[in-house]
């Protein structure tokens, strides 16, 4: 094997400040020296670095500025604007099936994404379950979470069962399981919760951090029915999408005097009991999960924070809130269970400010604008920066985020003709909108220094 040598990788570390945006590949141009020896045979380019083959010196360097991006990221997910030390966030949802780490396609790694990403939603789920995670994918987050970036699941939430996995012989798919384990009408009435509390274990077994909900009345889940789109059925003022809500937000989400949760120990007596079966209120047929799931808890699972978020673009519930242009205060009733909102204002050159789509829940420090990758609209994403950058909003993000991976400063004819107009010089090798939109947005003091690297990939 051969030996990894890191000199000024520590040196750069220490003088990089996590004021701004932070990217690895601007604070480590030795990890050209740590590239294996038949890089040019691996059919992409990132550097593949085997956990066994790092030295002490690359692993005392990394742990160090992973901290620096820990502690950076923890600050754009607080909603209190500059007095609070709030920075953007940047948010992706990444194809659920696009996340296939295998070595020698850094695309599908979760640790290529730009380190300027606070989080991703894994858009659609992955069908898999927490027994099934390879060596690669577990490797994968674990270096995803030590880069302090957060992964949610996804996916337009108007049924229940939804996003859950198939059965361990994988004859049944998770909905259908559901279903036939809650079957309809019997238990219409428990469905919203019962749903969440699944929906929760399955998330933290997984070892993720999360869940994002798309409510969309107006999304293509065809006629509402209460047996096909439970959540959402308009009755009694949308109480099943605030039941949902309401169950979800005991076990993700802030914590604190004006939310749901008031303290730490609730939120650790709330995920204690979920995974006992005997807790009062809870369906005979919930212990099927609980056994499942239970032997992949993650150590910290009482202690860790897991988010809660929405993306409603339209027809807003009671229970998410109304649009405010305006500061939160308390009593906000999105504040009350949601960390952020993610707003589907895709063809603006900018942040939508107005309209029928809610321009913003909970107000701009709880929201981040964003773009359609997958309609191939990326160059709203310069005007979706200068917003962030004049403090419209506070982030933004992408649908189908992953798309931009392929796109270089030269791959794109676009983007080529915008470096021209602006006289921008600098390299992207990959995501060139999204990271000269995070440039925009919060640049760096002094690119002097700054050299465009390819992404390092650790394996297992």
């Amino acid at each position: 094997m051969k030996k990894f040598v890191y000199t000024l990788l520590a040196l750069t570390i220490g003088l990089t400040s996590c004021s701004k945006w932070t990217e690895t590949e601007s604070n480590a141009e030795d990890f050209e020296r740590a590239a294996l020896e038949d890089l040019k045979n691996k059919r992409d380019a990132a550097k593949w670095l085997a956990e066994a083959e790092r030295t002490e010196e690359n692993k005392k360097a990394l742990e160090a500025y992973w901290a620096q991006l820990r502690e950076y990221k923890q600050k754009a997910w607080i909603n209190t604007g500059e007095a609070g030390g709030q920075v953007p966030m940047v948010y992706f949802w990444f194809d659920g099936p696009t996340w296939q780490p295998v070595k020698g396609i850094a695309r599908g790694w979760l640790q290529a994404v730009p380190d300027s990403v606070v989080a991703i939603s894994i858009w659609g789920g992955t069908n898999m379950r927490p027994e099934t995670l390879t060596p690669n994918h577990k490797k994968d987050i674990e270096i995803f979470h030590k880069k302090g970036s957060s992964i949610l699941m996804c996916w337009q939430t108007p049924g229940v069962g939804l996003g859950l996995p198939a059965t361990k012989d994988g004859k049944t798919s998770g909905y259908q399981n559901f279903h036939n384990k809650y079957p309809y009408p019997a238990n219409y009435d428990q469905w919203p919760a019962i749903y969440a509390r699944e929906l929760a274990r399955y998330i933290i077994a997984m070892d993720f951090d999360g869940y994002d909900v798309d409510w969309e009345t107006c999304g293509d889940h065809g006629a509402v029915t209460k047996e096909g789109t439970p959540l959402m059925i308009s009755d009694n003022n949308y109480e099943n999408i605030a039941k949902f809500v309401k169950e979800m937000a005991k076990y993700f989400g802030p914590v604190g005097t004006d939310h749901a949760v008031k303290t730490q120990a609730e939120r650790e007596a709330n995920l204690k009991a979920l995974f006992d079966a005997s807790t009062a209120g809870y369906h005979p047929k919930e212990k099927k999960y609980i056994d499942e799931f239970k032997p992949y808890l993650p150590a910290n699972y009482l202690t860790k924070r897991y988010y809660f978020c929405a993306d409603v673009p339209c027809g807003v519930a009671p229970i998410f809130g109304s649009n405010s242009q305006t500061p939160i205060l308390s009593g906000n009733a999105f504040a009350i269970y949601f960390d952020k909102h993610f707003m589907q204002d895709y063809p603006h050159d900018g942040v939508n400010l107005s309209g029928y789509q809610p321009p913003m829940l909970g107000g701009p420090y709880y929201n981040s604008t964003s773009a359609n990758y997958q309609a191939g609209n990326f160059r709203v994403m310069i005007g979706k920066g200068k917003a962030v950058r004049d403090k419209q909003v506070w982030g933004l993000g992408a649908y189908h985020g992953q798309s931009d991976y392929a796109v270089t400063n030269e791959s794109d004819a676009f983007f080529k003709k915008y470096l021209q107009d602006n006289n921008i010089t600098r390299k992207y090798l990959h995501y060139a909108w999204t990271r000269e939109a995070i440039r925009i947005a919060n640049p760096r003091p002094d690119y002097s220094g700054y050299k465009e690297m390819e992404p390092t990939i650790i394996l297992p």
